[in-house]
């Protein structure tokens, strides 16, 4: 199964398939355009099928029983709602039959300038962030399309992509190349770099005590030391399911012992599993927290996840339900209808002071999370700005069989303002480094660790 492939069976087999049976007449052996993906649904009595739609193919990726793929928000002879599993809805309008594209064998197209005008043209209609990320891309093809007219070799072509892609310099962009044109990377020793574990064991060392960890340090919680307040680092937005025993959670198999339970389980299941392990853990965490004046939440090397997990964990520190944020996504004449989402707090949410440290590689579900603390002027941020990738990943795929991913989602906070590119600002700022390992070894000087944004923290409580 291909990268985009595993992905998606990921984020559409998450919901169930509430309301489906009772509309089933309404929308059984229909077909469907989704808005803002270029996609199609077809749905024939229980079955369906997802098709990737570009100015070249069309091609079903995704096919089987509707049960366990979508739940059904709404459903009328014209237009059909369905959820995928995260807090973003799929409209799709009705239409009278698959495009004929659909009803073609594809058949794979190597010719380097035909991929290029696809890989463009696919940008062009569904990249939602030309103007935040300062792209011309009008230009982009009068540049680069001279280039790709000369190019012999498939290592040439792939090179000239990964080109485009690193000047646009946005995280969600992935180009899936065969290896074998990858080119080869020569060795060059380099003093070491601090590893993120080893930054965060030195950190603990330091400024905290009493620690306990989760899932293998997904999410680790305890105590700054001499103070009343609560330290808790959250490393990945995902991985938060009660499948390995206590005694395992922190075992060199932890990830293969996880991994060979989470595949047993209908990915409905695994999704359901993953918000009640949240809301386990956390009952665990903010009761021993409870006699705090204030908590830190960390997530200064945490990449993303789940945004409905990310969600699930700020809801343990708000009081109030509020629109949090809204969601648009990129359309060929503009862009869809923008869904809100209002934040619903835990039912015994932490009340007391909170603090969340971020930084550059703060990305994706751990910034959704930074980005609902904005309706919330109570929390304070502390750090870097976060890394400006909100977007889930819109996977495509050439003609040649390469695969690609694009942003075409626009998350904006309360107030209808995005943060892409420029990512979501701290209270108080820190200039933390942007490339990883550069950041994992700013916190060590010669006169040992020094954590500034935990500094802060002490500063802002006396």
């Amino acid at each position: 199964m291909s990268y985009f492939k595993r992905i998606l069976a990921i984020s559409t087999l998450l919901c169930g398939v509430s309301g489906f049976s009772q509309q089933i007449n309404v929308v059984q052996n229909s077909f469907w355009l989704q808005e803002g993906y270029d996609r199609t649904l077809t749905i024939k009595d229980a079955d369906y099928a997802y098709y990737n739609i570009d100015n070249a193919n069309c091609k079903a990726f995704v096919e089987g029983n509707f049960a366990g793929r979508f739940s059904v928000v709404s459903a009328t002879d014209s237009l059909l709602v369905l959820n995928p599993g995260g807090i973003v809805d799929y409209r799709f309008r009705r239409i009278n039959k698959l495009p004929a594209l659909c009803t073609e064998t594809a058949v794979k197209d190597p010719s380097f300038e035909k991929n290029f005008k696809i890989f463009w043209l696919t940008f062009n209609d569904n990249y939602a962030f030309f103007k935040e990320r300062n792209i011309k891309w009008q230009q982009v093809y009068k540049d680069y399309l001279p280039k790709v007219e000369k190019v012999e070799t498939e290592q040439k072509f792939a090179a000239i992509l990964r080109e485009i892609v690193q000047e646009m310099n946005d995280g969600h962009i992935r180009l899936e190349i065969p290896k074998a044109l990858n080119p080869k990377v020569t060795q060059t020793v380099t003093k070491p770099s601090k590893s993120k574990k080893e930054v965060i064991a030195d950190l603990q060392q330091k400024y905290a005590e009493n620690m306990k960890s989760y899932n293998d340090g997904v999410i680790q919680w305890g105590f700054l030391k001499s103070s009343k307040t609560g330290y808790i680092i959250i490393n990945d937005m995902n991985n938060f399911a009660d499948y390995v025993p206590a005694s395992e959670q922190n075992s060199k198999d932890f990830i293969k012992k996880y991994e060979t339970i989470s595949t047993t389980k209908v990915p409905l299941k695994m999704f359901e599993d993953e918000l009640n392990g949240v809301e386990k853990i956390m009952k665990i965490i903010l009761d021993d927290l409870k006699n705090t004046e204030s908590v830190v939440i960390d997530l200064r090397f945490n990449g993303g996840g789940y945004e409905t997990v990310a969600l699930k964990l700020l809801g343990h520190f708000v009081s109030d339900n509020k629109t949090i944020l809204s969601v648009k996504a990129k359309t060929r004449l503009g862009f869809s209808a923008s869904q809100h989402y209002n934040l619903v707090p835990a039912q015994n949410p932490y009340r007391k002071k909170v603090y969340v440290l971020t930084s550059h590689n703060t990305a994706s579900a751990a910034e959704i999370f930074t980005l609902g603390t904005l309706s919330y002027p109570e929390i304070v941020r502390i750090g870097s700005p976060t890394a400006g990738i909100f977007s889930e990943l819109l996977w495509k795929e050439l003609p040649n069989g390469w695969e690609f991913s694009l942003s075409n989602e626009v998350y904006s906070d309360s107030k209808n303002k995005s943060y892409e590119s420029v990512g979501i600002p701290a209270n108080y700022e820190i200039n933390y480094p942007k490339e990883r390992t550069a950041l994992y070894d700013s916190f060590y000087s010669s006169n040992g660790f020094t954590d500034k944004a935990l500094e802060k923290v002490f500063l802002l409580e006396k």
